[in-house]
């Protein structure tokens, strides 16, 4: 599954869950998102260790002793800006069930926390 495909799968569960075509009890809504921004938080972690060892040094003054930790360090950073891809979706997720039990103003805090995702993409790329 890619990415563009689990963006459309959540797009199409938030606009049923808006629509009321999906409905969820609020308790039983607000425990699946729970379990999204448990994610989202393992994820903000995993990202955050990552992005330390892009900046790691020692690899000594050799030319390929720096090539070798540039690519290390470029790794990293691939792999950090593909989990804030992850991280979006896990609060888009959450705000879809919480849409779908009607608790609004926790959805609006997921759609922030969302969008703060995309935000820091987009200003490392």
């Amino acid at each position: 599954m890619t990415i563009e495909n689990s963006r459309a799968d959540i797009a199409r569960f938030k606009q049923d869950a808006q629509t009321g075509t999906i409905k969820f009890d609020p308790e039983a809504a607000r425990r699946c998102a729970q379990v999204y921004e448990n994610q989202a938080d393992r994820l903000l972690t995993l990202r955050q260790n990552l992005e330390s060892v892009a900046e790691l040094e020692g690899f000594g003054g050799f030319v390929s002793a720096q090539q070798l930790q540039a690519g290390f360090a470029h790794k990293a950073r691939d792999a950090a800006a593909l989990l804030d891809h992850y991280i979006e979706a896990a609060y888009r997720m959450k705000e879809a069930f919480l849409i779908s039990a009607g608790l609004y103003d926790e959805a609006d805090a997921a759609n922030a926390a969302a969008l703060r995702a995309v935000e820091s993409r987009v200003v490392r790329s």
